[in-house]
């Protein structure tokens, strides 16, 4: 009894539960129905097969089983379940599958995909609709591309197909209901393109291409929609679109050959041939025109008439003052745009250079030339030209060169490039009407390399221990690089190898104070890239009998610059003696040597000429200390005269080396000293020890 009322509550909740939750919840776990495999495409293929793909639903099936069923025609709008059907079907344990179909894609097809398990089967619902909806259309036959006339950018692409194999009929193509795609490729060229195209014939124009160029062509279709897939691609035909007018102006150089006397210019003219996408067609002929700043038309066109297609260059004579010259290029459907060039006359200054100009090695074959604009002046253009150097060099047939807008102040050179020849690169900048500026040139390798042959020495004269070498500079051709310096060798018997380096820049050396013997010179040249090849070896003799004649023919030279300095050093000590004895007084210039009176100075000549008449010298007639304070001072000055007298070659000299060590000073006061002797006896005479009265010459 005790228990009943718990057994009740029990009850009475659980049904409580029961009302309250609700029917999607259960107590008990029930099983949950298959999910059946979901159809996703097929792919029709006309007389061939079909292929389909399909979601599996669940993960317990083991295999599926395609069903495609044709409708006929006549039970497309009421289909009866025992009516009977073509069935086209496969099975597999994967997710698609692909069935033989004997029939046109024309009909209308029903498929469905039926998974297999151990509990059972289940088919995915049946999807029906005509089978050209998702037919892959078999590849066309690509007859002809042709050019179009009167447009060069188009060409008319023809195709056809069998209806048989081609499910779509030729209303269909005009009503629009192919999709249609080409792909074209430039012959030469790697990369493809394709374009869409929409088609309503078999044959239909392509307006994408470029003038006079090969193309490689293929196409193709597909029916409708997006849900019918591309075919394959048809056979590739190639056309060539037809000829226009070149679309640019030919590259235009001119170079000045020579320039006579009277200003006019030997004028070379230079052309590159316009690429294919400019020139639009094969050029016939080109055309050059001349003028003067004046448009006055030169009519002497030297070369530069009826040129060949062939032609990039010629040849004409211009007048000394402005001209310009123009070139056109030409094909059969018309004439390019004019290339003009203007020379500056010429007395004219050329406008100025590019500055900093650099050209640096890439590598074997490549060239980095880079430069900077004229400062205050624009340019419209620059031309970089270079050509390889040679002994004698004919530049105007090895020229490079390449024409660049304003804003291009670098080029890579990759055409006329090699390893171990040297280059000269110069750059102009253009001015417009104004023509080019100065050339700045660099000289430059791609490689060096070092001299295959080396310099021929030649003995230009041998005196004594000396020998004097000359040498011309090996051929650029054979240089292979910059020389840097010469290494002259001089080798002979029983002495080790001797070797001077001599700068790059000379071309003879001495070598002096050579030992007798044979000697055996050659030189070698040296680049960056090392020591090339010995030169030929030349063989200079240095006898002994040689050093002794350079010896004799040495001493005199010695012994004359002794003599020399021996003779300087002797004007030297003259010279000293002035200096130090300048203020000793000449005797024939003193004021006494004229002062004698008129009867003493008859009387003295006549008895001078009695009693020497052999005497060819002059004479001086002295007075002894003793003579003059033993005189009478009123005596007449003739007695005076009347003294002993000595020759001029005897002791006269004695005296006058005497008398000289009185300095003017002394002289003045010998004087004085005479002139008062005449006036009083108290004079003092021992001034100077001796005077001189009178010197005469004897003829």
């Amino acid at each position: 009894m005790e228990q009943s009322p718990a057994l009740v509550w029990t009850c009475l909740l659980g049904a409580a539960l029961t009302l309250v939750l609700p029917p999607a919840v259960s107590l008990t776990t029930s099983k949950t129905a298959p999910r059946p495999p979901q159809l996703i495409g097929c792919v029709f293929l006309n007389r061939a097969n079909v292929t389909c793909h399909w979601e599996p639903g669940d993960t317990l099936w083991t295999s599926y089983t395609l069903q495609v069923k044709r409708i006929p025609w006549i039970r497309r709008a009421n289909i009866s379940r025992n009516s009977p059907l073509t069935t086209f079907s496969c099975t597999t344990s994967g997710t698609s599958c692909t069935a033989k179909l004997n029939s046109s894609v024309r009909f209308t097809f029903c498929t469905t995909v039926t998974a297999h398990g151990h509990s059972g089967d289940i088919s995915s619902p049946s999807r029906c609709q005509p089978g050209r909806v998702e037919v892959m259309l078999p590849p066309v036959n690509l007859s002809s591309v042709k050019p179009v006339k009167g447009r060069p950018q188009c060409l008319n692409v023809t195709w056809r197909s069998t209806l048989s194999e081609f499910p779509v009929s030729h209303p269909d193509v005009k009503a629009g209901n192919l999709t249609s795609q080409i792909q074209f490729s430039e012959q030469g060229q790697f990369d493809v393109q394709d374009q869409n195209e929409t088609v309503r014939d078999y044959s239909f124009l392509v307006c994408l291409f470029r003038p006079d160029t090969s193309y490689s062509i293929r196409l193709r279709h597909r029916f409708m929609g997006p849900k019918s897939p591309w075919s394959p691609w048809s056979n590739a035909a190639w056309g060539r679109t037809g000829e226009a007018a070149p679309s640019a102006s030919p590259a235009f150089w001119r170079q000045v050959k020579q320039t006579l006397k009277n200003g006019w210019r030997h004028i070379s003219l230079l052309w590159q041939p316009l690429p294919g996408f400019l020139a639009n067609g094969r050029v016939l002929f080109y055309n050059v025109t001349c003028h003067t700043e004046s448009t006055h038309v030169l009519f002497d066109h030297g070369n530069c008439r009826d040129l060949h297609l062939t032609s990039t260059s010629c040849s004409l004579l211009l007048p000394a003052g402005r001209c310009s010259c123009t070139l056109t290029a030409s094909t059969s459907a018309g004439t390019s745009p004019e290339a003009r060039i203007w020379l500056p006359g010429a007395s004219e200054r050329e406008p100025p250079r590019p500055s900093n100009l650099t050209a640096c090695s890439l590598d074997d074959s490549r060239l980095d030339v880079r430069w900077m604009a004229p400062v205050g002046w624009p340019a419209s253009g620059y031309v970089v030209e270079w050509f390889a150097v040679r002994e004698k060099n004919s530049s105007s047939s090895s020229l490079q060169w390449e024409m660049l807008n304003s804003s291009c102040t670098a080029l890579v050179i990759t055409e006329g490039v090699k390893a171990l020849e040297r280059y000269a690169v110069s750059v102009r900048a253009l001015y417009g009407d104004r023509g080019a500026g100065q050339n700045r040139t660099v000289f430059v390798y791609t490689r060096q390399g070092a001299p295959s042959e080396g310099p021929t020495v030649k003995v230009k004269q041998i005196s004594g221990s000396t020998v004097e070498l000359t040498w011309s500079p090996v051929p650029v051709e054979l240089l292979y690089g910059f020389i840097r310096n010469y290494t002259l060798y001089f080798t002979t018997a029983n002495q080790p190898n001797r070797s001077v380096c001599v700068p790059g820049q000379a071309q003879s050396y001495s070598l002096r104070n050579l030992s007798p013997g044979n000697y055996d010179i050659f030189v070698v040249a040296n680049t960056d890239a090392g020591s090339g090849a010995a030169g030929p070896i030349v063989n200079v003799h240095i006898g002994s009998e040689e050093v002794s004649i350079a010896i004799w023919a040495v001493l005199p030279l010695i012994l004359t610059s002794l003599l020399l300095v021996l003779l300087v050093f002797l004007a030297q000590t003259k010279m000293v003696k002035q200096k130090l004895f300048q203020d000793v007084p000449n005797p024939s210039h003193s004021s006494l040597a004229h002062w004698t009176p008129k009867t003493a100075l008859e009387g003295v000549r006549q008895r001078a000429i009695t009693d020497e008449p052999e005497i060819k010298y002059s004479a001086v007639f002295l007075l002894g200390e003793r003579d003059l304070q033993n005189s009478n001072p009123d005596m007449d000055y003739e007695n005076l005269c009347n003294l002993k007298t000595y020759p001029s070659h005897c002791d006269s000299q004695l005296q006058l080396s005497e008398a000289r060590s009185c300095n003017r000073k002394s002289e003045k006061k010998c004087i004085n000293s005479l002139s008062r002797a005449k006036t009083t006896s108290n004079t003092d005479l021992s001034l100077c020890p001796y005077i001189y009265s009178d010197i005469f010459s004897q003829v």
